[in-house]
């Protein structure tokens, strides 16, 4: 799949939102909130992995 290089920053962005989210709520000891970050985290892994798999 040959994504539009926006699309991939905007995902690695979002992927450091919510790496920090998680570290933050990890910290305040807030499990829950914490867990469903690095939910989302893994899932725009897979979706950064996926726009790039093929490569140019």
């Amino acid at each position: 799949m040959n994504a539009p290089a926006w699309r991939i920053w905007l995902v690695v962005a979002l992927m450091c939102g919510w790496g920090i989210l998680a570290i933050r709520f990890a910290t305040k000891q807030e499990w829950p909130m914490a867990l469903l970050c690095v939910v989302l985290l893994v899932s725009n892994g897979v979706t950064l992995y996926r726009l790039t798999k093929n490569g140019k």
